[in-house]
């Protein structure tokens, strides 16, 4: 059959084509699309923490800590302590001064009421190491700012300035001091081998432990070339008429012996580690008991300290005797107590946040840090006893109450 193809049957076959065409591409256009995968990011790399860096160097701990490094441990540790509070020293260094003739235990009974830190009247028996102490009030102050700040490394200095004068021959045993090379195991914070070194420690005690001889020597001589010439060592020279037991051998002598009976309260446990050392507190501040507004809790790993001096121990009878106290806990240390600052800021921030001080001088951790700076000058505020601006109070403006000239007082009810 022949299908004739009329000119209407023909646009009617080219429409359904045309229909059917659109209908494909309106379908195609409408088939849904593979979303494109998405790469997850790349997870941010943490920041390293920020490594706290010292307040100070071990250039300007050596500077600060060569005039006594080489004295008896308990007398070093005691002015250590002392150290700390500024402006007690300079007002014990007015009483000496005005006493001249009391010296060792009669001394320390006289100042018995004195608002002072033990370890500041435990010094009054010492006339003349008070002499140097009172004319030196700044290098007192930076040696004091660094061993609250660093006590760890204080105590590396002296062993490190030790080793120097016993390699110049300067320090050995004598008739009044003996000197012992001991070893220590290393600190467990260091990974532990069996061939983990040992550390070398050098011990100081008076060879007689009820006569002291308070060392004098120029750190200059006695410990050979200065290591670091930025930073001179500082010299305490003697006191103008001050007496020796014999002449100097190699830059070193003694003043007079002074007896003593209990000046003396304080040792340093030089095997003792951070790591491996925790106790209560609560058992171990010697000061903080009497004024509770200034007790801290966990004093030795609080705002980053690895300890506070709590690697000197005390002796109690001795301390008893010293602050008219009657204490039984046989297993104290050494604590910092702000309350005895009179109010000489620290300057060293995180000092200070430890202790609840508020304000840091402007510029103080600047000026105690800066590289070519040493300050070893002595130099004094204004003052009767207690901080202006920042300063300590000037020897000259320390106060002279009547009953801290009168020697002879009795310990407090």
């Amino acid at each position: 059959m022949k299908l004739t193809l009329t000119p209407s049957l023909l646009a009617l076959l080219c429409s359904a084509g045309l229909f059917a065409a659109s209908g494909t591409l309106y379908v195609r256009s409408r088939a849904p699309e593979t979303p494109p995968v998405v790469q997850p990011a790349p997870a941010a790399t943490a920041a390293p923490a920020a490594v706290a860096q010292p307040a100070y160097s071990a250039a300007q701990i050596d500077q600060w800590v060569a005039p006594i490094a080489l004295y008896p441990d308990a007398l070093l540790s005691q002015i250590l302590m002392a150290a700390t509070y500024p402006a007690n020293v300079i007002q014990a260094a007015q009483w000496s001064q005005d006493n001249p003739k009391l010296q060792g235990d009669a001394a320390i009974q006289a100042v018995s009421a004195q608002p002072w830190d033990a370890s500041v009247k435990s010094l009054v028996a010492f006339p003349q190491l008070m002499s140097l102490l009172g004319g030196n009030p700044e290098w007192v102050q930076n040696l004091g700012d660094a061993f609250l700040a660093q006590p760890k490394d204080v105590m590396d200095s002296v062993q490190r300035l030790r080793a120097l004068a016993q390699q110049t021959g300067a320090l050995k045993s004598t008739p009044q001091q003996k000197v012992t090379v001991a070893t220590t195991p290393a600190s467990t914070a260091t990974v532990k081998t069996a061939s983990a070194p040992s550390q070398t420690v050098i011990k100081i005690e008076p060879a007689d432990p009820q006569v002291v001889y308070v060392p004098s020597y120029n750190p200059s001589v006695v410990y050979g070339t200065w290591p670091n010439a930025s930073y001179p060592p500082v010299y305490l020279p003697p006191s103008p008429g001050q007496q020796f037991t014999s002449s100097f051998v190699k830059g070193f002598g003694y003043s007079l012996g002074v007896a003593t009976t209990y000046a003396l309260f304080s040792s340093i446990d030089w095997d003792h580690h951070d790591d491996d050392h925790h106790h209560d507190d609560d058992h171990h501040h010697h000061d903080d008991d009497h004024h509770n507004d200034h007790h801290h809790d966990d004093d030795h790993h609080h705002g980053g300290y690895s300890h506070n001096g709590d690697n000197i121990n005390i002796n109690v009878n001795n301390y008893n005797k010293i602050t008219g106290e009657h204490r039984t806990d046989n297993h104290m240390v050494w604590q910092h107590n702000p309350a005895y600052r009179n109010g000489v800021p620290y300057t060293n921030s995180q000092v200070a946040s430890h202790f609840h001080q508020t304000h840091v001088p402007p510029g103080a951790e600047r000026d105690r840090a800066s590289a070519g700076q040493p300050r070893q000058s002595a130099s004094g505020g204004d003052g009767a006893g207690a901080a202006v601006d920042g300063q300590i109070p000037d020897p000259a403006q320390a106060p002279r109450d009547p009953a801290c000239a009168a020697p002879g007082l009795q310990p407090a009810a």
